[in-house]
């Protein structure tokens, strides 16, 4: 069973459930859908960035 979830907040593409897994990720932070390709690239941009970290 193939089941509409929603839109990837990033590049627009439907996201769905399939046979009870869901074929994409919720984020954290804001819950906002994404893609697997989509998720990977945003993973990869916060590990660029220097660490902020307040001691």
């Amino acid at each position: 069973m193939e089941e509409l979830v929603g839109f990837c907040a990033q590049c627009g593409k439907p996201i769905h459930c399939l046979h009870g897994f869901l074929n994409g990720v919720i984020s954290e932070g804001k819950e906002t859908l994404y893609c697997f390709p989509c998720h990977e690239k945003q993973k990869e941009k916060e590990h660029a960035k220097p660490n902020q970290c307040c001691k």
